[in-house]
């Protein structure tokens, strides 16, 4: 069910208030629907109130009104004369009708000792012919219906309302009316209340959502496509707290372009003041007589001067003025493969198809030289492939090395660690190839993913985007 469930902010909002006004609705639909049955109770109760009233009161004038034989009260329905009530004691009896219905019998002049209403779904055999508007013939024919041109079908029955009252003398006067339910005008009111609550509501929640999604995704899209250097704004646009929040974000901006400044003229001071004092020793250097302790300086300086180099890059990665341009991968891969096999290196590269990716050429080349550079120094050999998944492209450096233990691969990312405990550089590297690499890997969309081989050795995998 995830996948119903909106991702954005105002598509949540929406989808919440939504489910609000429809559950909303449901309450307020049910309460109609009891207060519609309700009224279908009452409307039935009341025609059978006003039948017996009318019964009694024609009685009191014509005595044959009891022995059934006036046409009319035919027609009205007889009412049932009993020594017993037609509500019996295993019916449920409704304390409010029988309330209603005595004060209206008291407010037109009757007396009675005790009265009972009940409903039932179907009617029984000792009310048959004691009960009204169950009558469709008569409903069609009505001449009120019949002049209005009304031909309607009437409501369905779904069930009798049973009145019963005891009269002065013990006896028992009774009579039934059919409940008709009176509900598609109830269902079109309820479905064009809903229609109309969602249009009054959802329309301008829409639209405040638009105006303040709008820029928050302009916000999101310079955050993620964030680059050191941008002196451009973003427009303050939206509610106050969105205002405020990008003007915030502004200020952030600037004060992160203003520490990188620092850290770039830093760094190159650094790099200035090293390198000056490196390259004077390594003049004197040369003249020291022992061949084998001047080799040894020279190495020292030479490894000093490469971890200088690496952190320089590695702190200036993010800064760099070369533009991404769209390389051709194959080619790229063949010229660093040439540059380690002049040198004598074992590297095999097996070329597939054509593939380019948007890259800033001269980082790849140096992250690739890093990772086939490891694969040489632990396992002597380095074996390359390329691999196109999605818009994703995989360059594969398999070496035959020892590999690393699992719980140690990512920790070799950590700046300084080297998979060589030694500190020489033959042959365990300044301990930032793995770091410089992921760096310049992660700027471009991508990664470095280490994983060792089943048949032995590890693969190093540089993940670059296509697009």
């Amino acid at each position: 069910m995830k996948w119903l469930w909106p991702k954005s902010l105002v598509g949540q909002l929406l989808l919440i208030v939504a489910l609000m006004l429809l559950l909303a609705q449901g309450v307020n639909s049910f309460l109609l629907y009891r207060g519609a049955k309700n009224q279908n109770l009452v409307e039935a109760s009341t025609s059978a109130l006003s039948r017996i009233v009318f019964g009694l009161d024609r009685q009191a004038n014509d005595r044959s009104m009891r022995r059934g034989g006036d046409m009319r009260a035919k027609r009205w329905g007889r009412l049932k004369y009993s020594p017993q009530s037609a509500v019996t004691d295993d019916m449920q009896r409704l304390p409010e009708l029988e309330a209603r219905a005595g004060q209206a019998f008291a407010n037109m002049g009757f007396g009675f000792s005790d009265i009972r209403v009940t409903f039932i779904d179907d009617m029984t055999s000792d009310m048959n012919g004691h009960m009204i508007g169950a009558n469709r013939r008569g409903w069609r024919n009505n001449p009120i219906n019949r002049s209005m041109g009304d031909r309607r079908t009437p409501p369905e029955i779904t069930g009798f309302v049973i009145i019963s009252a005891r009269q002065a003398d013990g006896q028992w006067v009774s009579i039934a009316s059919a409940v008709r339910q009176r509900t598609p005008l109830l269902v079109r009111t309820l479905l064009f209340q809903t229609i109309t609550i969602y249009l009054l509501m959802l329309i301008p929640l829409i639209l405040l959502g638009r105006y303040i999604s709008r820029p928050l995704k302009s916000l999101t899209a310079r955050a993620q496509g964030f680059q050191p250097g941008e002196t451009e704004e973003l427009p303050e646009q939206g509610p106050p707290d969105t205002r405020e929040l990008i003007r915030a974000f502004n200020v952030m901006s600037g004060r992160v372009n203003a520490m990188l400044n620092e850290k770039d003229v830093m760094l190159g001071a650094i790099g200035h003041d090293l390198r000056t004092p490196l390259a004077a020793l390594r003049v004197r250097v040369e003249s020291v007589e022992d061949d084998g302790e001047r080799e040894r300086m020279i190495a020292g300086i030479e490894d000093i001067d490469h971890m200088l180099d690496d952190i320089l890059s590695l702190a200036r990665l993010g800064r760099s003025g070369e533009q991404a341009d769209r390389v051709d991968i194959r080619s790229l891969i063949e010229t660093i493969v040439d540059e380690f096999t002049d040198l004598g290196h074992e590297v095999r590269y097996q070329r597939g198809e054509k593939q380019s990716a948007v890259i800033r050429e001269t980082l790849v080349r140096r992250a690739l030289r890093n990772l086939i550079g490891n694969a040489i120094l632990y396992g002597e050999a380095a074996d390359i492939s390329v691999e196109k998944s999605d818009d994703k492209l995989m360059i594969h450096v398999d070496d035959n090395g020892p590999g690393i233990p699992e719980g140690k691969i990512e920790a070799m990312f950590e700046p300084f660690l080297r998979g060589e405990a030694s500190r020489n550089r033959a042959t365990g590297g300044s301990g930032l190839g793995l770091t410089l690499a992921r760096a310049i890997a992660r700027d471009h969309g991508g990664d470095i993913i280490l994983r060792n081989r089943e048949q032995g050795g590890l693969r190093a995998t540089l993940v670059l985007s296509v697009t």
